[in-house]
């Protein structure tokens, strides 16, 4: 990153010309609703326990994404008060400690909720101008939406460093393998038809297109992801419900989908996906329910049946019928 250039990652796919101010903003919105959904129910030794020695436990990683988002969040702030604000220093990396400390999951999520909250606050003011500069003491030059771009960027690399910390300490979402039932593309609205295979890149299926651009298209919503055991079982209570009809992208068996948490990776055909957050449902979905009620699949009402959103994490070609790995 030098401040004003885009800024683009390998590692995750980040492209900060795919990202929008609004969507940062409801990146951090939800922020602390991320945490919370992958940490609840966890023990508290397990979230403060390190996968390795010189690596962050879960609560660790969660208070540096606070403290880094309340540091940028800052910087934003002055430059866009002021155009050629002369900026402080960045705080040094303080490192790994020797020992991990005992923090509460409570306090940490709080934390994260808050500065989170505060962040994309900064990206509703009316009027703020993102072409904005500030200056560091060293000369370089930042500008105030690549400063936004780059909390983006930092805040996803710590949510795959808590799945993977989770994963590594055998909590959270836990291994199982299923197939790939059907792929499910359309022009934008549903329901979605199926394909016998789709390219999966950064942004989802190459072939399937979002009408709304507003509350879809992000590149957290990259693909979404649901149920055949789900499905069916609306389906058996006489509901007129099928693959594709909600919208999901990959229609996947075999997988425990009350398990599913935040920060879980999903192996699907050449495809390695990250779930991110659940879908919220909307009055399009009143059509496959019998009594109208799509609050049904709402993840506040019953997770065990809301539809996940996922990033793409590596690029790849999917088929029908391909194994899926949740936990690769």
């Amino acid at each position: 990153m030098d401040g004003v250039s885009p800024e683009t990652c390998a590692e995750c796919g980040f492209d900060s010309q795919r990202w929008r101010v609004y969507d940062a903003g409801t990146l951090f919105e939800a922020l602390g609703y991320w945490w919370r959904l992958a940490t609840t129910a966890l023990e508290g030794r397990d979230l403060n326990r390190r996968p390795a020695p010189k690596v962050w436990s879960v609560l660790e990683y969660g208070l540096h994404t606070a403290l880094v988002t309340a540091v940028l969040r800052t910087g934003i702030e002055a430059i866009l008060a002021e155009n050629g604000v002369a900026l402080p220093a960045p705080p040094a990396d303080p490192g790994v400690s020797a020992e991990s400390p005992d923090l509460d999951a409570s306090g940490v999520v709080a934390d994260l909720e808050r500065e989170g909250h505060l962040l994309a606050a900064v990206t509703r003011q009316r009027g703020a101008s993102w072409a904005n500069v500030g200056h560091l003491p060293d000369g370089a030059v930042i500008q105030a939406e690549a400063a936004l771009a780059h909390a983006a960027h930092d805040t996803t690399h710590h949510f795959m460093d808590a799945g993977r910390g989770l994963a590594a300490v055998s909590s959270g979402t836990p291994r199982a393998e299923g197939s790939v039932v059907q792929i499910n593309v359309s022009a934008g609205g549903v329901p979605k038809s199926p394909i016998l295979e789709g390219e999966v890149g950064w942004q989802g299926l190459a072939e399937d297109h979002q009408g709304d651009h507003k509350h879809h298209g992000r590149p957290f919503q990259a693909l979404c992801l649901w149920s055949t055991e789900v499905i069916d079982e609306f389906a058996s209570s006489g509901h007129p419900i099928a693959p594709g009809s909600a919208g999901e992208n990959l229609t996947l068996a075999g997988v425990e989908w009350a398990s599913l948490r935040p920060g879980a990776r999903v192996q699907a055909g050449e495809a390695l996906l990250e779930l991110s957050f659940p879908a919220v449902p909307c009055q399009k979905q009143a059509l496959w329910f019998a009594d109208g009620d799509f609050s049904r699949i709402s993840y506040e009402r019953s997770p065990q049946w809301a539809r996940w959103y996922a990033w793409v994490r590596r690029p790849g070609q999917v088929r029908s019928g391909d194994p899926v790995i949740v936990q690769p």
